[in-house]
């Protein structure tokens, strides 16, 4: 709970600090829980974009937090990363709440719903792609590699976008996050937490072997290099 409250009140004397040159507050309790209500869910977004388990100390810290955090916008931007894809223990209350983060559009739970849709049914869900490219929109790493990926096969123009979302992730780094450790947290999440349909999953994994799409993700220049081979 106080790593929260110094990690809030960094922020809000950080913005505090570009807005106008003044001396930090001398109470940041006090700063803080006057903040607008608006822009306290903007502070809040971004403790929650860091760390669920900081957001959740924040809650407990003061009713106010306790009340801005309901918004739409954290929920948009929380990290549930550390949350597992498959729960057989999984309590209505973080169901509703994981549900909730999807609904509102959060890029990690889009990328879950949509990894679901489409490598555990029978065939390729549209809505399961949908998702899925909703979630690279967001800017979503892991996401952004599968769609892509999945743009590759189907070949035409798509083929195309589907090199250049690609190559974007290197252009990038995408957080730190190399393509190839992109590439084995994918595998990771598919063969250890799914119950997978091998055939449809092979169809979209093995399109890293397509030579230009290989070219294209490892610092090889422009995607269309690997299109005029």
């Amino acid at each position: 709970m106080v790593r929260s409250f110094v990690l809030i009140s960094g922020i809000v004397n950080g913005a505090f600090h570009k807005i106008k040159k003044k001396k930090k507050p001398r109470n940041a309790s006090l700063s803080i829980q006057s903040l607008p209500n608006e822009v306290l869910v903007q502070v809040l977004a971004r403790v929650a974009s860091r760390s669920f388990d900081d957001l959740y100390s924040a809650k407990l810290s003061c009713k106010n937090f306790n009340e801005s955090a309901q918004d739409d916008h954290i929920f948009e931007h929380v990290d549930i990363s550390k949350f597992p894809l498959v729960s057989w223990r999984a309590s209505e209350k973080r169901t509703r709440f994981l549900m909730r983060c999807r609904d509102l559009g959060n890029a990690e739970a889009l990328y879950r719903q949509g990894m679901c849709d489409l490598f555990t049914s029978k065939r390729i869900e549209p809505a399961g792609i949908e998702s899925l490219k909703r979630a690279a929109s967001k800017g979503h790493v892991e996401a952004t590699y599968v769609y892509g990926a999945i743009l590759v096969c189907c070949g035409g123009d798509l083929r195309q976008k589907g090199l250049e979302l690609l190559y974007s992730l290197n252009c990038h780094k995408s957080r730190g996050l190399s393509v190839t450790e992109c590439r084995e947290r994918i595998k990771e999440l598919i063969w250890n937490t799914m119950w997978v349909n091998r055939e449809v999953t092979c169809r979209i994994v093995e399109a890293h072997d397509d030579n230009a799409a290989m070219k294209a993700c490892n610092d090889c220049g422009d995607p269309q290099d690997g299109i005029k081979k």
